[in-house]
């Protein structure tokens, strides 16, 4: 099963690098505090459909619905291809991690 898929998001900003993401597993609580190793999260939990916003080290915006398994991903303008790739790296490594533990 591929861990991930992805997509470039529509949105009205022109020139923005904001991407989908459909995980193979849920963002529950426990995938997104891995995310606090490389950065910071709020987490709003009053909202009808309770969601989360990351940012990581460089710049990298995630957020998503808690308990869903699609997020959106704002990368960088700048080297925004080499944040990309980092954080697929990274995304695949935390997918790992949560599919050994649940085998």
């Amino acid at each position: 099963m591929k861990q991930y898929e992805w997509k470039k998001a529509e949105n009205c900003f022109g020139g923005s690098n904001i991407y989908e993401y459909r995980l193979a597993i849920k963002a529950d609580e426990g995938f997104i505090e891995c995310l606090s190793a490389s950065g910071s999260i709020k987490y709003h939990r009053n909202f009808p459909r309770p969601f989360f916003q990351a940012i990581l080290a460089d710049g990298t915006a995630i957020k998503g619905v808690i308990a869903d398994s699609v997020i959106k991903v704002s990368f960088p303008q700048g080297d925004w291809e080499g944040s990309k790739d980092r954080f697929e790296i990274f995304l695949a490594e935390l997918i790992n991690q949560r599919f050994g533990r649940e085998r």
